[in-house]
C-alpha cells in the first residue's frame, strides 16, 4: 500500500508541471494552493482535463492551472449559491407548512403533534420515521433558546410557525412526507398553480420529489461537495412536470424549482450559474462544449464589463479606480450606451 507523504507548495507545483500542467502565474497559483488546497482544486476538478498514459494521469496539452482553478471557483460560487437558495426555500416551505398545520390541527403543540394527524410510513432511518420526527419536535420544545423559551414562558405553548424555525431542513421535509393527503394537498395548492396540468396526487409526488432533491443538493453543498456535475440519487420523472426529458445534473435541481410559485431560489441560482459559466468560458472557451453538455445549456460566451452610474467608463474588473456598486454589463451594450474603456484595466 502506497504511503501518502507531505508535499510543500513548491513540490506540488513541480509535480503538476511534471504532469504537463502549465502556469500563467506561479505566485498566484501558490496563493490559491495555500488557501484552498491541492486536493480541493486539483484532485476534485482535474477530471475533464486529464488523460491516462502508461497508467499515469497527465494533463492535456494547453491546460493551465488557472483553467482548473477557474472551474473550482465556478463550483465554489455555485455551492455558495445553492446554500443561499436552499435556505430561502426552507424558510418559504416552513411558513407554508406551519400555516396549513395551524389551520388543520390548531396552534397548540398538544393539538398539532398528535400521532393520529399523520401517516406512519416505513422509513429507512429511524429519526425520520413518524415516532422519530415527533420525538424530535417534542424535544425541540424543551429548550431555553429563543424564541421557543419565550413562547413557553409567556403563553405555555409554541405555535408551529415558531417551532419550525428551530428544526433542520431534513426534519421539515420528512415531516411533510408524513402528513396525510388532505394536508399535503393544502400545501401543494399554495406552492403550485398546476391544477390544469397535473392531478393532485401527481402534484404531491412532484412536491416531495422536489423537496428531497433540494435537500440532497443542500447537504452536498453544506459539506463542501462538488456541485456542478453532481448526479442526484433521486430522479424526478419527466412525466411529473410534462417535460420532454428528465433533468440531468444541475438541471435535476433547477427544473422542478421552476414550477414553484415562489421563484426567488431558482431565479438566484440561474443568475449565479449564468454569471459563472460566462466568466469561465470567456477566459477558457475550450470548455464551452464540456460545460454545455454538463449543464444541458447552449453557451455563448459574452464579453462582460463593469460600469457605474458616476462615469461613462467601462472596466474589466468591478474594483478598478475604487468603483462602488459596480454593475455587470455586456460589452456590446456598454459601447452602444456610450461607455468607453478604462485605459488602466482594459489593456
Amino acid at each position: 500500500m502506497a504511503a501518502i507523504n507531505y508535499m510543500s507548495i513548491e513540490d506540488q507545483i513541480e509535480k503538476l508541471k511534471s504532469q504537463n500542467l502549465t502556469f500563467f502565474d506561479v505566485d498566484s497559483a501558490k496563493k490559491y494552493l495555500e488557501i484552498y488546497g491541492y486536493s480541493n482544486i486539483i484532485k476534485s476538478y482535474r477530471e475533464p482535463y486529464v488523460i491516462t498514459s502508461n497508467g499515469k494521469k497527465l494533463f492535456r496539452s494547453g491546460v493551465s492551472f488557472e483553467q482548473v482553478c477557474s472551474l473550482y471557483i465556478l463550483d465554489k460560487n455555485l455551492r455558495i449559491a445553492v446554500m443561499a437558495a436552499m435556505l430561502d426555500l426552507e424558510e418559504y416551505i416552513k411558513e407554508i407548512t406551519a400555516n396549513v398545520i395551524a389551520q388543520s390541527f390548531g396552534t397548540h403543540q398538544d393539538q398539532y403533534l398528535k400521532y393520529r394527524n399523520y401517516q406512519n410510513k416505513r422509513k429507512r432511518i429511524r429519526r425520520f420515521s413518524l415516532p422519530g420526527i415527533l420525538d424530535t419536535l417534542k424535544n425541540t420544545l424543551d429548550t431555553d433558546k429563543e424564541p421557543i423559551h419565550h413562547y413557553m414562558e409567556k403563553y405555555g405553548m409554541v405555535p408551529p410557525w415558531i417551532l419550525f424555525k428551530s428544526i433542520y431542513f431534513s426534519t421539515i421535509v420528512n415531516y411533510i412526507d408524513l402528513l396525510k393527503t388532505p394536508e399535503q394537498a393544502k400545501i401543494v395548492h399554495q406552492i403550485y398553480n398546476l391544477d390544469d396540468q397535473l392531478s393532485e396526487e401527481a402534484q404531491i409526488k412532484l412536491m416531495m420529489d422536489t423537496l428531497f432533491v433540494a435537500l440532497e443538493y443542500r447537504n452536498i453543498a453544506a459539506h463542501g461537495g462538488r456541485i456542478y456535475n453532481y448526479q442526484c440519487k433521486r430522479e424526478i420523472p419527466a412525466a411529473s412536470f410534462r417535460a420532454d426529458s428528465s433533468g440531468k445534473g444541475f438541471a435535476q435541481l433547477l427544473q422542478p424549482l421552476r414550477f414553484l410559485n415562489y421563484t426567488a431560489p431558482v431565479t438566484y441560482l440561474d443568475s449565479v450559474l449564468n454569471r459563472e459559466i460566462n466568466r469561465h468560458c470567456q477566459k477558457f472557451p475550450n470548455d464551452i462544449t464540456y460545460l454545455g453538455q454538463i449543464f444541458n445549456v447552449n453557451i455563448t460566451a459574452h464579453n462582460l464589463v463593469w460600469v457605474s452610474q458616476k462615469s461613462k467608463i467601462y472596466h474589466s474588473t468591478p474594483h478598478c479606480s475604487g468603483m462602488k456598486n459596480a454593475q455587470e454589463m455586456d460589452l456590446e451594450k456598454a459601447i452602444n450606451l456610450g461607455f468607453s474603456k478604462c485605459h488602466k484595466c482594459c489593456q
